[in-house]
């Protein structure tokens, strides 16, 4: 059986999540490249920029997990995360002003 991986290694934990929608595209060579992300609440960010940060895991055991940071907007950075074919993003509910983050549930 897989060991789950939230929680460790810098993944974030199973309640510490918000699932997204993402419009990706995989290249031949199997390469995933996230373009857009959906909120829940139905907004849409186009992704102008990223960087695969890392591989946990490993893929014959079926626990792999990969990681993103991603830049929103030409400002916002949020980590972005692929999981047994679902996308999320670490729950955070105030950004560094006191306000509500962008993309979260008032």
């Amino acid at each position: 059986m897989a060991r789950k991986l939230g929680g460790t290694c810098g993944v974030p934990g199973y309640d510490d999540r918000t699932y997204v929608r993402v419009l990706s595209a995989t290249e031949r060579d199997g390469h995933v490249m996230p373009l857009e992300i959906t909120w829940v609440d139905g907004r849409r960010y186009p992704i102008q920029a990223y960087t695969l940060e890392r591989v946990v895991g490993r893929w014959d055991y079926g626990n792999v997990v990969m990681a993103w940071e991603v830049e929103l907007l030409g400002r916002a950075r949020r980590m972005l995360y692929w999981e047994g074919g679902r996308w999320f993003v670490p729950r955070r509910y105030c950004d560094r002003n006191g306000e509500r983050a962008m993309g979260e549930p008032a």
